[in-house]
């Protein structure tokens, strides 16, 4: 038995053409066909944890709060288009009392800018803002009670994110 090789033979310009226009459309189709889903950047450190000094507490003179941004879309927690939710957290013992802590925060794209309280349980404060689209810059600050006198304040921490 003999096998027979047949030469191949190459495909014609006005052929190749039509072949890579089906590559492409078959490309953009699938991408049409099946979206992609979108997922949230996860939580985005602030600069420096926020540090409060000169307060005695169990035997310390300074304790740090660490504080986070997440902007969305996100389903849990739920963060919609054009937010972002910003935590707080104990950064290293002695953890505060109590404590009332504030964000601000400026949209430098836009101009838009706020303030906002956090909320929850001390320390695990959070709030979920509406900021827009853009580049946006915040600071978190607060008083804290490490529950000697006077109430301390707690220097600011600065972040960058983008929503």
């Amino acid at each position: 038995m003999t096998t027979r090789r047949t030469a191949r033979r190459k495909p014609s310009p006005a052929h190749r053409r039509i072949l890579r226009s089906a590559a492409v459309t078959a490309a953009a189709l699938a991408t049409v066909a099946v979206p992609a889903t979108a997922a949230a950047l996860p939580p985005h450190p602030f600069g420096p944890p926020a540090l409060t000094i000169g307060c005695a507490n169990q035997g310390s003179l300074m304790s740090l709060t660490g504080a986070t941004g997440q902007s969305g879309p996100e389903q849990d927690p739920p963060i919609g288009p054009g937010e972002i939710r910003f935590e707080t957290f104990p950064a290293a013992p002695p953890i505060p009392a109590a404590g009332q802590v504030t964000v601000a925060w400026v949209n430098l794209d836009t101009g838009a800018s706020g303030m906002a309280a956090l909320e929850g349980a001390y320390p695990y404060y959070s709030k979920t803002v509406y900021t827009g689209n853009g580049n946006i810059r915040a600071t978190v600050f607060g008083t804290i009670d490490l529950w000697s006198l006077p109430l301390c304040q707690s220097n600011p921490t600065f972040g960058n994110f983008i929503v």
